[in-house]
């Protein structure tokens, strides 16, 4: 009996080990579209290295989405209408990010920012 329960708190102890290594170096960061221009809400967000999740809501009547690209990385959510919700979700290594909206002409109106990934 106590080999029994010595080998279910093992398999428990694991799995909790297992749990928090999923969760550990994981960040999310939220943003808006600005309902009226071609931006969002922040300009700069900071996120530690490892799974970064954005989320983008749109309360906008144009369409938008959240990608992200630099350091080798160019990942994209789905482009959403008005109440829509973008995600992108990537692996990031400490360095510097752009941050940006993939519907022609948006970036290049300043629908951008910087994302820093640190150690």
């Amino acid at each position: 009996m106590k080999k029994r329960l010595l080998g279910v708190a093992i398999v428990a102890a694991s799995a909790l080990a297992a749990v928090s290594l999923a969760f550990a170096g994981s960040t999310t960061l939220k943003l808006t579209a600005d309902k009226n221009k071609l931006a969002y809400n922040v300009k700069t967000l900071k996120a530690k290295a490892g799974k970064v999740t954005m989320v983008m809501k749109n309360p906008s009547f144009l369409t938008h989405d959240i990608a992200i690209k630099g350091n080798g990385v160019k990942v994209k959510g789905k482009v959403v209408g008005h109440g829509g919700t973008s995600t992108v979700t990537v692996t990031l290594k400490p360095g510097k990010y752009e941050f940006y909206c993939t519907v022609p002409g948006h970036e290049a109106a300043g629908m951008k920012g910087t994302l820093i990934v640190t150690k």
